[in-house]
């Protein structure tokens, strides 16, 4: 959020059972209407291929919290 609140374009990528702390902080640090990314969950267990398959599944959310201007 720091970055965020220096106007430097920032996003989380989380998985769905952290999403509600990724609001919290969020709130928190005066980004309320942030919008972090949710990938599937779990990443453990996961090679680097199943980790990069869930992260391309998610570039155009990536783009848009990136450039939405919130």
């Amino acid at each position: 959020m720091s970055l965020e609140n220096r106007g430097i374009p920032t996003v989380v990528i989380c998985t769905g059972p952290f999403m509600n702390s990724a609001h919290l902080q969020a709130r928190t640090f005066g980004r309320p209407g942030f919008q972090p990314v949710s990938i599937a969950h779990p990443l453990g267990g996961l090679d680097a291929s199943g980790v990069i398959d869930r992260a391309t599944s998610v570039t155009e959310q990536i783009i848009v919290a990136l450039t939405s201007g919130e």
